[in-house]
């Protein structure tokens, strides 16, 4: 409301109902990047949308446009510059920072409620697996809120896995490690090892799923995000852990964020059970 207010005296009052509502700020008082998505109809107005966020938000420094869904191999937004500042920033959230850059590696600080609670659910001495771990944001968290034995954090993004690294040593975290790879190829080498695997890749997450189950004990839990309709948000990530482990349990259900108009990103927290038999390999 407060952006719709700075501008109706600027925009046309039949699009004034096209501003956005809210926008996405990462980093902290020492500077932060604006993310924000501007309809097409606001097109010629986009430098005076980007202006008034500025001045709605004095530590935003750099403003970038959304376009799109993530895409690529890093799964990345295509972001246009609105006003150009610095895009590395230092993000601080519950206690402790993350140093990211949006433009080179995915991040949401909308997920800080969700990383919370997964963190308090790690009991003290548990090993926990993080695949497609990025900037290692959970990693922090966890490392932050509980007592784990060790964290292995896996990532494929050369800047992801960087800002990762780096984000372990500004948080003085030494009971975690980053390895930089594919988690196809680094996820077999590690079967039967972890009490915990964390799998917040929402997009195509479901594919990854059986590797994540062959690396936990039993009894063990996955955090597998998907993403569900509003009218039935689990439906779908539930029976995709039915299809993946029959004798699977979900113990969990959680609804993080809306993702897009009508959908929203959703957890769920599954654990092995001895019974789960991973297939056989073909011939």
């Amino acid at each position: 409301m407060a952006l719709k207010s700075r501008l109706k005296e600027v925009i046309p009052p039949a699009l004034i109902d096209k501003i956005p509502t809210s926008f996405e700020v990462v980093g902290s008082r020492s500077g932060a990047v604006a993310i924000i998505e501007i309809p097409e109809e606001l097109e010629e107005y986009k430098k005076l949308i980007a202006k008034a966020v500025v001045e709605l938000n004095k530590h935003v420094k750099t403003v970038l446009r959304k376009r799109g869904g993530r895409r690529g191999e890093y799964r990345l937004y295509d972001f246009e510059v609105l006003i150009e500042g610095p895009t590395e920033v230092l993000h601080k959230e519950h206690g402790y920072y993350i140093k990211v850059d949006p433009t080179k590696v995915y991040f949401s600080s909308r997920d800080q409620t969700d990383r919370l609670e997964v963190a308090r659910q790690v009991a003290e001495g548990e090993r926990v697996l993080y695949l497609f771990a990025g900037v290692a944001p959970y990693a922090v968290a966890i490392a932050r809120f509980s007592k784990p034995r060790y964290i292995v954090a896996v990532e494929l993004n050369p800047w992801g896995f960087k800002y990762a690294v780096e984000n372990l040593r500004i948080n003085k975290i030494n009971n975690a490690a980053v390895i930089h790879g594919d988690v196809v190829e680094v996820a077999p080498l590690l079967r039967r090892k972890f009490d915990r695997v964390l799998l917040t890749l929402p997009l195509g997450a479901y594919r990854f799923l059986q590797i994540a189950l062959e690396c936990l004990e039993d009894g063990g839990v996955v955090h597998f995000y998907h993403l569900g309709k509003s009218e039935e948000p689990y439906r779908e990530g539930e029976e995709i852990v039915r299809e993946t482990c029959p004798t699977c349990e979900i113990i969990g259900r959680r609804v993080v964020r809306d993702y897009a108009p009508g959908v929203y990103k959703i957890r769920l927290d599954v654990r092995k059970t001895s019974a789960f038999r991973p297939p056989l390999p073909s011939s």
